[in-house]
């Protein structure tokens, strides 16, 4: 039985024969979702022991995520779910985990923490939505397989996070939703796990340098 499969955002034939579209896309976010507790331990060893520390850790975890993909790449590993839940570009290939962590160290290291922790939240939760409405939903196609509604969904999480945790800071919060949004939207070979947080970062950096921004208060 063919399936239908909407990359993320779109309509397209021929998905995994293990699993089906949106199956697939809610078991590739859950497992993205895993990218939270890594947020959750930096700012914790960070508070307890400093910033160095903290992205020594994460840089210990993309040491052992390398090692694990290399593994996995060198010696065609195939683990059947694992596989049926990796993109075609990622089954001989570097996996999307690898690209958030790398992404995940630059932030934290380049940009303040407030900005650095939007920028990967934003890439979180505004890919899963755009990923999931888009699966299910998305038939307005804006950009080779992606759609309308999978960006507008993604916008409108992405604006929610931005409120949540800056919600006086209209003027940094609302351009790095969109610009996490658009360059989603147009990352095609790169990954945006990799792109979506360090283009939003450096856009809310640069207002927070210009408008000369100091949070009196911010979650975590």
């Amino acid at each position: 039985m063919t399936e239908e499969k909407v990359n993320s955002r779109s309509i397209s034939p021929g998905s995994s024969p293990g699993i089906p579209s949106i199956r697939k896309e809610i078991l590739r976010k859950c497992v993205h979702l895993l990218e939270l507790p890594v947020l959750l331990a930096y700012t914790l060893i960070a508070r307890l022991y400093g910033t160095k520390p903290a992205i020594l850790a994460l840089t210990a975890l993309l040491v052992i995520l390398l090692e694990i993909e290399y593994i996995r790449i060198e010696y065609k590993l195939r683990l059947p779910m694992v596989v049926d839940i990796l993109r075609r570009k990622e089954r001989d290939g570097v996996a999307s985990n690898i690209f958030f962590v790398a992404a995940t160290i630059i932030c934290f290291a380049a940009f303040d923490y407030p900005v650095a922790i939007l920028a990967l939240l934003l890439t979180v939760f505004g890919d899963l939505a755009a990923a999931l409405v888009g699966t299910r939903y998305g038939k307005t196609r804006i950009h080779k397989k992606k759609t309308l509604e999978g960006f507008l969904a993604g916008l409108i999480v992405n604006l929610g996070v931005g409120w949540l945790l800056m919600p006086d800071q209209m003027i940094i919060f609302l351009p790095m939703a969109l610009t996490a949004s658009l360059v989603e939207l147009w990352t095609g070979k790169l990954d945006d796990n990799l792109t979506v947080p360090l283009a939003a970062g450096f856009v809310g950096q640069v207002l927070f340098y210009y408008f000369q921004i100091h949070l009196t208060s911010f979650p975590f």
